[in-house]
């Protein structure tokens, strides 16, 4: 045997997949789009009703939450140890609230105002302890269109912060962006020209209840309504609201981010434009023009290649988002999907998923 081990050389060169990542990817400066922290002292002032209170508890026993626990309150060390092990150069903060702080608004609308403004100081001392890598979306209290403009403007203009999240819908009403009401809040995205991103919430109860809940199986019913469908569907019915109710079209500079490898969507374009053909319903678009038009879809931790492919074959390339949805997803993963993912797309198209397309839409250099 030994005589063989010296009759044939060793492999010489690294091949591609888990091990391999292209000379040209090297020095790639990752941007995560939809990276989360939490307030806890500040998010306890929204009142939760047993429902909410009984689905996040649920939420939380899933085997899957065992990488959150201690994480989403820290913005220090930990996070940039992890930031470290899964190649990340910059993560763009949002505070997430289940509710946001719009829930609050139903019954204590200064208050919410407030908050808002507080959590967004937060977000800002954050930022401030290590600004090399760190960015922030800010919280909105969308309940207050005029409090919501006055907020958006103070915390891109004095905060630097790049855009903003609204986590689910407004209020206990459950109210979508496409109400005239909103219509100057959106204004305020174009005049300033920095992204809006949508993000999931739990649903209303009366939907909840129809939709998801399955007898005696709390926790299933959790997992069904929440990551494991409910939530991308609630942010693809809101985005898709904004486009059949003319939202988009009457605010043509408005971008939208959307997380999740694109909340379903990539798979239904087709069907959309099929299903609202433009000359039917007297849009000034086909729907699939306007999704890519104004539309950014984040990775959002869901690394996997076939929703990747789906997104690119879709969106465009140009139009796809690194992010980790941390800490509900485990940056040490990072680093073999984008190996994998190298492997099916360019160095130059990974570039742009990882860094060069956050960098335009966001406005800074990585």
């Amino acid at each position: 045997m030994a005589q063989f081990d010296a009759q044939y050389g060793p492999p010489s060169t690294v091949g591609p997949g888990a091990t391999y990542f292209r000379p040209e990817a090297r020095s790639i400066r990752t941007i995560g789009v939809e990276e989360h922290i939490m307030f806890p002292q500040l998010m306890s002032r929204i009142p939760k009703d047993a429902y909410s209170s009984d689905i996040i508890k649920s939420m939380m026993t899933n085997p899957s939450m065992t990488y959150v626990k201690g994480r989403s309150t820290d913005g220090g060390e930990q996070r940039i140890k992890d930031m470290d092990e899964g190649g990340v150069a910059i993560q763009i903060l949002s505070s997430v609230g289940l509710p946001n702080c719009t829930h609050l608004g139903d019954t204590d609308p200064e208050g919410a105002v407030q908050l808002a403004k507080e959590i967004n100081n937060e977000l800002k001392k954050v930022v401030d302890s290590n600004p090399s890598r760190f960015k922030a979306f800010a919280e909105l209290p969308m309940h207050d269109p005029e409090a919501s403009i006055a907020e958006l403007h103070r915390c891109v203009k004095e905060l630097g912060f790049v855009g903003a999240m609204l986590t689910g819908t407004v209020g206990g009403s459950a109210k979508f962006l496409d109400g005239p009401e909103f219509d100057p809040v959106l204004s305020a995205f174009e005049e300033l020209d920095v992204p809006l991103y949508l993000h999931p919430a739990i649903p209303p109860k009366a939907v909840w209840d129809k939709y998801y809940a399955i007898e005696g199986k709390p926790d299933l019913s959790a997992a069904f309504g929440l990551a494991g469908w409910g939530w991308h569907n609630e942010v693809a019915i809101h985005v898709i609201r904004l486009a059949i109710s003319g939202t988009l079209d009457k605010h043509r500079q408005l971008k939208i981010i959307v997380g999740h490898q694109g909340e379903m969507m990539p798979m239904m374009m087709q069907r959309f434009d099929g299903r609202f053909p433009e000359k039917v319903f007297g849009f000034e678009r086909s729907v699939g023009e306007m999704l890519r038009s104004q539309v950014w879809i984040a990775i959002s931790g869901l690394f996997s290649l076939p929703p990747t492919q789906a997104a690119i074959a879709t969106w465009g390339v140009d139009r796809v988002l690194f992010a980790a949805d941390y800490p509900f997803q485990d940056t040490q993963r990072i680093p073999d999907y984008l190996k994998a993912l190298g492997d099916v797309v360019a160095p130059s198209d990974l570039r742009k998923i990882c860094q060069t397309n956050a960098e335009g839409l966001l406005k800074f250099k990585a």
